[in-house]
């Protein structure tokens, strides 16, 4: 794959076809949609009415529907829990679902983040965490589609999970994650993840404090170091923006237009 730049659809105030457009107007060559609700909105990417709009914004404005991320499980929770637990199942369930919702609408990748109510902090939750998403994997195999994890946890552990799923998973990698939560060093944990692992990248930065986000390479997330790894390692695969260009700190800087624009030059350079 040639070297691709996306952007969040919650980097945008916008959702759905508005943020497709938005990304097509501005100039990138992707984007990585959220779930639009999920359960708790009776899962209405599974609507084929609702997909066919999505899919006529994605040929309309040249924009690759570049992964799927299963936003709203981060907030219910379950992919911490045993398998046949009820929240277990649910998530389960929510995976599934969102798989379906991939194969009906081309879009090869679908993104599961052990954050916020997902959070590990027990080496039990690590245990559960990694049956779940290897069960998850099959399913996703049988689907034909890329089932990807990210994780605010350190090196050591992530790579537990990923090697106890095994082939069935890849890794999107988090730049800024590792500074955020003083976990480590990304280039370093590029290195050692390398191509084996890495599906896509999230690209973002933030100002000293911590607080917010701000221009890629303005900030203190070590913008460079991270895609010197990248290129070190051959990496060539997609370049996904996080930055969230309509809130504050950034969101007072200039319009969302300008901003994501100007992160876009920044990585069509690398």
């Amino acid at each position: 794959m040639s070297k691709k730049c996306g952007i969040c659809e919650w980097s945008f105030a916008v959702t759905g076809p508005s943020a497709i457009e938005y990304a097509g107007v501005i100039g990138f060559d992707g984007i990585q949609i959220g779930d639009l609700g999920g359960a708790r909105n009776c899962f209405p990417l599974n609507d084929p009415h609702i997909q066919q709009t999505y899919l006529e914004a994605s040929s309309r404005f040249q924009v690759q529907l570049q992964s799927m991320h299963l936003f709203t499980l981060v907030r219910e929770g379950g992919l911490q829990k045993p398998v046949d637990s009820e929240a277990g199942k649910h998530a389960l369930y929510s995976i599934r679902k969102g798989l379906e919702a991939c194969q009906a609408m081309n879009i090869p990748a679908l993104l599961v983040t052990s954050y916020d109510s997902c959070s590990i902090i027990n080496s039990y939750d690590i245990e559960c965490t990694a049956k779940l998403l290897k069960q998850a994997a099959h399913i996703s195999e049988d689907c034909g589609i890329q089932l990807v994890y990210e994780s605010i946890l350190q090196e050591h552990y992530i790579k537990e999970i990923l090697n106890y799923v095994g082939s069935g998973i890849k890794l999107c990698y988090d730049i800024l994650n590792p500074i955020k939560f003083l976990k480590g060093n990304p280039a370093e944990e590029i290195r050692h993840f390398g191509t084996q692992w890495i599906d896509h990248v999230h690209l973002k930065d933030c100002p000293e404090e911590m607080t917010g986000f701000c221009q890629l390479g303005k900030g203190y997330g070590r913008f460079e170091d991270s895609i010197a790894a990248l290129h070190e390692i051959g990496y060539d695969g997609w370049y996904i923006t996080e930055n969230f260009y309509h809130l504050p700190p950034m969101g007072n800087t200039g319009s969302v237009f300008q901003t994501a624009k100007r992160d876009l030059d920044t990585m069509r350079k690398l």
